[in-house]
């Protein structure tokens, strides 16, 4: 897949059109992501694919400040009634799916053809474009995790359920068989797909990519789950917390890097074979996590799941292999063939993942460039450390409140810098609407009430 394209030459569309129709294909979903992490589409008969792709789909500004409430529109001075854009989809990233279906990802553009600000793909674009400028060649992989729940959203009966067991596997073998089958005829590498910690949950890890094809192929595979659970008479939740008191979802990213075709995390001096300019990398991130929190995981259920013991990465701090940090070091070598990476753990499913790829590359970016020292690594859980150690480490708790966490964003340079100020204020302002009208309910309430508003 690649990046954003404002363009698409005609012949090309009628040349993939006549290709798609003896392929079987009749409809085409184009899609986006908004700053409520919610999934937009629009759908057209095959044949008008080229305008879908140029000049494009009109679609009011207002879709950037839809609410997860299913009613809520966020308006303001820079968002209102007035304005008209176009979602364009990208061709060289158009997916056959089945039944005669095939997808592409969209990205917006004002009514002159310049590239919107708010538009999340467009924003992870110039983020990989900074990159390449500098001579840094990044990859992506994104886990993905999810819980099966009834039609409704109901829980579904788990007596045979067990942590990775393989009874959940068999349970569901058809609903793992076919997404792994619809997929592959996608296009979508999957490089492991099990039963996770969770009643019903699973997980599935997609293959690295450049940063914006691995955030439309996150968002590919959620199509695919979507639509094959819905034949099985099931759902997916991709909430945060899909139940209190449970297990919580997330959908961690990794990420590696070159600098002029050479690995910045391994083969170099520093800590875990780290080079200096990987070392700042993973300083970056560190740094800007607390800022960044609103884009990674700010949504009025994800402070549920940044909890101590859940394996979320509520602690700012890094550690070779350790999933109580929130950032976590793996290691190259024989296990691990793809070669050093680092994990990012707090982001969850209610982040639009092109955001939260932006502010992730971009901290890593800004700390290369200001040479940034990698603090000490957390070689424990640092819940096991005493107040007292934790202080002395610098190691200290992401915002517990979803407030704190808006307002660090709100007020951040950094992340402006990175995103621009309309990504910023747009995010501000949904998960602020949150905040403002559900903030009294109990997590049991929460957990009700957005169990499925970010399923596809």
């Amino acid at each position: 897949m690649a990046a954003v394209t404002s363009r698409a030459p005609k012949p090309l569309a009628e040349a993939a059109i006549a290709q798609l129709e003896a392929d079987g294909v009749a409809t085409l979903i184009g899609t986006v992501v908004n700053p409520a992490g919610l999934t937009h589409a629009k759908t057209v008969p095959l044949r008008r694919m080229g305008a879908f792709a140029d000049p494009g789909l009109g679609a009011s500004p207002v879709w950037h400040v839809f609410a997860i409430d299913q009613a809520g529109i966020v308006f303001g001075d820079a968002i209102n009634v007035v304005g008209d854009q176009r979602i364009r989809i990208d061709l060289s990233a158009l997916r056959i799916l089945s039944d005669g279906l095939a997808w592409a990802p969209g990205a917006f553009f004002n009514q002159d053809g310049s590239s919107d600000p708010y538009c999340s793909r467009g924003v992870l674009s110039r983020v990989e474009e900074r990159l390449s400028s500098a001579g840094i060649a990044t990859v992506v992989g994104h886990e993905m995790e999810f819980v099966l729940v009834g039609p409704d959203g109901g829980a579904l009966p788990s007596h045979l359920w067990a942590q990775y067991g393989l009874a959940g596997v068999l349970e569901f073998e058809g609903f793992v068989r076919d997404v792994i089958d619809a997929a592959t005829g996608s296009g979508v590498a999957i490089e492991q797909f099990h039963p996770e910690y969770g009643v019903n949950q699973f997980e599935i890890s997609l293959s690295p990519q450049s940063p914006v094809a691995a955030a439309d192929q996150l968002v590919l595979t959620r199509i695919i789950i979507g639509r094959v659970a819905r034949r099985y008479g099931l759902r997916v939740s991709l909430s945060p917390v899909p139940f209190a008191g449970s297990v919580g979802s997330g959908s961690h990213q990794h990420f590696s890097m070159t600098k002029d075709d050479e690995p910045v995390f391994s083969g170099g001096l520093g800590v875990g074979g780290m080079t200096a300019e990987g070392e700042s990398a993973v300083a970056g991130v560190l740094a800007g996590l607390p800022e960044a929190q609103g884009i990674l995981c700010g949504s009025i259920l994800s402070g549920l799941r940044l909890q101590p013991g859940h394996w979320s990465g509520a602690y700012v701090c890094w550690g070779t292999e350790n999933r109580e940090a929130a950032v976590r070091f793996l290691i190259g070598g024989p296990s691990n063939p793809r070669g050093a990476n680092v994990e990012v753990k707090v982001i969850d499913p209610s982040a639009n993942p092109y955001f939260a790829s932006a502010a992730i590359l971009g901290l890593a970016l800004d700390g290369i460039e200001r040479k940034l020292p990698l603090p000490p690594e957390t070689t424990v859980d640092p819940a096991d450390l005493t107040d007292d150690q934790r202080k002395q480490a610098g190691i200290k708790l992401l915002a517990s409140s979803q407030g704190e966490a808006l307002d660090k964003l709100d007020q951040s340079s950094l992340l402006r810098s990175i995103l621009g100020d309309e990504p910023v204020d747009a995010v501000v302002a949904v998960r602020r609407y949150e905040q403002e009208n559900f903030a009294d309910l109990s997590p049991d309430e929460l957990a009700e009430k957005f169990r499925l508003a970010w399923s596809v």
